[in-house]
This record gives C-alpha cells, sequence and structure tokens, in this order.
C-alpha cells in the first residue's frame, strides 16, 4: 500500500459508508479533503464512455498551463501540417563541377529541424568530399528563412541561457545547446569545453566547500551567467562544494554559431572555400548534392511529449504558423533545382523544395495566431485563451480546464487524432511520468497516461486514467500559485491524490 493511499484510506471508506452519491459529489466532498489551502485550482474530469462530465472546479478561470500547452500544438501540427510532415536539410551547389573544384557556390539549405545534430551536417558535406571536391571557388551559403524572434514574449530571463529555453532559429544545430564543465582551480575556477563547440567561456566563479548543495541558497551560493556578442558568456559567483559542475548552455546566436559549426567542418574535410555567409533568398539554377530530413511528425511529437521538448514544440510552432498563413501564397523563389537520376529515386524530400522567398512574419506571434485559428476551427472553445508559445515556456499563456479537456475529448473521438494518446508518457513506465513519485507505484502506476506541466509555482497534469472501476477518464488538473516552500512541505501532490481519489470512484 502507497503512503499517498494509506493517507487516505480512512477518509475514504468513512464517506464511502455515509452516503451514496454520484461520483461528482463524491469527488466534492474528497476535495475538501485533499485540496492544497494554498494554492489555485483548476480540475474538469469526464466519463470517456458516456461522454458525460463528472466533475469540474473553476474550469472557466484562466490560468498558466506550463507544458500541457504541448498537447495543443501536438493537435494543430497534426491537423495543419499532417502526419507526414518532416524537416528537410540539402546541400546543393550552382555552376560546375570539373576536377577537383566547384567553380560556383555551395549551399546548405536550412529548415529549422529541432532533431538536426552536427553528424547529419558532416554526412552531407561528406557527401561532397567522396565527389571528389577539395575547393569550393565561390562562397558557401548557409540559407533559410530569417528568424529574427528566436524567443517567446513571457519568457523568463533566467532561463534564457539554460538549454531547455535555447532560442528557436531556422539554424539549429545539436539542439542549439554546448555542453561543458566548470571545476575548481586554485584562484577560482576552471571552464572546459570540447574544441567542436565554437564558443567562449570565462569565469571569476568560486567553489565553497564548507557549503554542502542544499544549503547552498541559505548561504546566498549562486551561479550567475552573463550572455554577450558572439557567444560569449561570463560566469561569476558561487558554487557549493569543491566538485565539478556539468553545465547546458544555450546558444545566445544560432546564426553566428552555425558558421563556426560549418567552418570547423569544411576544415575537417579539407574542402577550400572563399568566405561562409548567411542568405534568406536564393535565385539561382542549383543541384542537390545530398539530403537529410527528420522523423516523420508522429515521432517528433512522441520525443516532444514523452520528454516534454520545448524545442520541438516551438520550432512546430513557427512550421505551423508559416503553412497555415502561406501555404496557399506562392512564396517560391526563382530557384529551380536540378538533380541527378540516382538523386531523383532515393529521395522523396527532394521532390519538396524548401527554399522560399523568406517570410517577414515568421516567429511566435503568427503560429500562436494560427494555432488560435485552428484550435476554433476545430471546434474547439478557445476564444479566450492566450496563447504566446508552443512548448508553454511563456508566462504569458493563458488557458482554462474547460479548454483543454475539449482538446482531451477531441484526441479521443477524432480518428485522425486518437494516435496521439498512444505518444503520452505511461506512469511508472516512460517519459516524464516514469520516474514521477506516486506515479510510480500502484495505484497509479501504468494506468495515467498524461501530458506534465510544471514550472516554478506551477503544476499542472492533463491526460487519461484508467480506474479500478473499468472506467476510463479524462482529466484536466492545473494547479497554480504552488510556492517551492509549499510544494516541498507537502505530503504528496495534488495531482496524485485527485487521481487516487478518481482511481476509487464505484
Amino acid at each position: 500500500m502507497s503512503f499517498v493511499y494509506s493517507v487516505l484510506c480512512l477518509p475514504l471508506i468513512t464517506l464511502t459508508v455515509s452516503f451514496s452519491v454520484a461520483a461528482g459529489d463524491y469527488l466534492t466532498k474528497m476535495m475538501n479533503i485533499i485540496s492544497p489551502p494554498q494554492s489555485q485550482l483548476a480540475v474538469s474530469v469526464w466519463d470517456v464512455e458516456t461522454q458525460q462530465d463528472v466533475y469540474n472546479l473553476n474550469d472557466n478561470t484562466l490560468m498558466l498551463p506550463a507544458s500541457i500547452q504541448k498537447l495543443i500544438t501536438a493537435v494543430a501540427a497534426s491537423h495543419q501540417l499532417g502526419r507526414d510532415f518532416r524537416y528537410h536539410t540539402q546541400l546543393t551547389y550552382n555552376g560546375e563541377m570539373i576536377d577537383e573544384v566547384l567553380n560556383g557556390d555551395l549551399y546548405i539549405h536550412f529548415q529549422g529541424d529541432p532533431t538536426l545534430k552536427r553528424k547529419h551536417l558532416n554526412e552531407l558535406i561528406n557527401t561532397l568530399k567522396l565527389s571528389g571536391i577539395n575547393k569550393v571557388s565561390g562562397n558557401v551559403y548557409l540559407v533559410a528563412a530569417e528568424s529574427k524572434q528566436t524567443r517567446a514574449p513571457g519568457w523568463a530571463w533566467d532561463d534564457l541561457g539554460i538549454c531547455y529555453a535555447a532560442p528557436v532559429s531556422n539554424y539549429i544545430i545539436d539542439r542549439n545547446c554546448v555542453k561543458a564543465s566548470l571545476s575548481p582551480s586554485k584562484d577560482s575556477s576552471t571552464v572546459s569545453i570540447k574544441p567542436i563547440y565554437p564558443i567562449t567561456m570565462t569565469s571569476t566563479a568560486t567553489f565553497d566547500a564548507s557549503i554542502e548543495v542544499k544549503e547552498a541558497q541559505k548561504h546566498f551560493c549562486e551561479l550567475h551567467m552573463q550572455r554577450f556578442d558572439n557567444n560569449h558568456y561570463q560566469l561569476d559567483g558561487c558554487y557549493p562544494g569543491n566538485k565539478s559542475v556539468r553545465l547546458a548552455i544555450a546558444v545566445n546566436d544560432p546564426s553566428i554559431y552555425s558558421q563556426a559549426v560549418i567552418a570547423d567542418l569544411l576544415s575537417a574535410n579539407n574542402i577550400v572555400y572563399q568566405q561562409i555567409k548567411t542568405t534568406s533568398k536564393v535565385n539561382k539554377q542549383q543541384t542537390v548534392i545530398a539530403s537529410h530530413q527528420s522523423e516523420l511528425l508522429p515521432e517528433l511529437l512522441k520525443i516532444m511529449l514523452q520528454k516534454s521538448d520545448n524545442l520541438i514544440a516551438d520550432s512546430l510552432l513557427k512550421q505551423i504558423g508559416s503553412s497555415y498563413f502561406y501555404k496557399n501564397i506562392d512564396h517560391t523563389s526563382d530557384l529551380k533545382l536540378t538533380q541527378t537520376k540516382d538523386e531523383q529515386q532515393s529521395d522523396t524530400d527532394n521532390h519538396h523544395p524548401q527554399w522560399q522567398k523568406v517570410i517577414q512574419k515568421d516567429g511566435f506571434i503568427v503560429g500562436a495566431k494560427a494555432i488560435e485559428h485552428i484550435m476554433r476551427e476545430l471546434g474547439l472553445p478557445f476564444i479566450e485563451a492566450n496563447i504566446v508559445d508552443g512548448s508553454g515556456l511563456s508566462r504569458y499563456n493563458l488557458i482554462t480546464a474547460s479548454q483543454m479537456m475539449s482538446l482531451l475529448q477531441l484526441i479521443k473521438t477524432e480518428q485522425d487524432l486518437q494516435y496521439i494518446e498512444n505518444l503520452l508518457p505511461i506512469s511508472g513506465q516512460s517519459g516524464t511520468l516514469r520516474y514521477k513519485k506516486y506515479f510510480n507505484q500502484p495505484p497509479l502506476k501504468n494506468e495515467v497516461a498524461a501530458k506534465t506541466g510544471t514550472m516554478i509555482g506551477v503544476e499542472n497534469l492533463a491526460g487519461y486514467l484508467n480506474a479500478d472501476n473499468g472506467k476510463q477518464y479524462a482529466f484536466v488538473i492545473i494547479e497554480n500559485g504552488l510556492s517551492p516552500k509549499a510544494k516541498k512541505a507537502r505530503l504528496a501532490p495534488f495531482s496524485a491524490l485527485l487521481l487516487q481519489t478518481i482511481n476509487d470512484l464505484p
């Protein structure tokens, strides 16, 4: 018997013996016992079989969704982009290949693939090397639609240097995230970064061996990071203990970073060229040398939902915006692609040229507005919702439990969207619910498929519960105003208490 269940056991028995009531009344009485006194709650519970509401509390109150917002992004992406959508990155050239020289320019076309890695780009460039080319007489151009807005309004300033808030650009390599380590040294500390990461970081931070990690805040021992131009960073402050600490640093300028990575890869392949430049528009006829494509949309959504991946969510948001507002407008430039016979039959992505004229309104605003339109087109009551990004990272997002419930109902009833339920984390098995306390033990283990949503002051959960009575319930649990101290002092998460209560419905 779990600790939480033993806490609830006596009240459950008492209430069950005292009255025989409808499920909604039962939950109302139990909420008086399990509701936290400090935080604000919004709850909606729906019986999947009967398609009837079971219980609602403050379900029309706008609240911070955090990462349960990714469910909205998943539905919008499925509807707008389709399950066959994937990102494309291609290497092309104009001119002629004579002997070992490419007499012309080389182009690398980026589409903002959040899963694109350095090794994928190296494979593209290596294809050029295998063609016998050692020199490009012209320039190397990195081609992508311009991204003026790489961070959404409402992202916390403190998050911007951390990888889970990496900038969402059309230039993405290795998640725009750099791994480093900070180690104590004689004078202060030393930063170690692998040479493959073209950033610089200096440090005046000190380690204090007299302070334990859990006591750091009490002694005001905290690290601080400043971000400067050209992907330069400065660390200062204090870190407890005397052991090295791992760092995950968000790239500040993706364009400059990408140019540096490509320069390194070309050098590693011994390919000589004039300059590396970025551009948003190409009007010259080109030939495809090599292509890389991401996984299909369902696999991208699985990663996004399982790992609560912000970069995938917000990259898809931008794709949704571009597709929704510009799909019926001819943005194709004068660029024409030519291919060899082998290339024509080897890759379907070569038939989908992605290099279009720059869309000046590329960004979070366009994507968020597109999602609002899509939700209304799907018949969902999202008129009052405030959608700012695709990840839920923005503090400006506002939705209601009723709106989220309408989305869960749509996933259950719309055949083309039902697969999304199977992508959700499962309690005690996968994703963000695999090791979550009270969800990785009976009675909730293996019975909850849901998206978590957590940030400072917020702890939400939305998904489906297979209850002991044989029924399946869709649920939305939004808890805002949860202070770190209150969270630490509580016996168990409110979401776990409520789901255990729903599980015990007769």
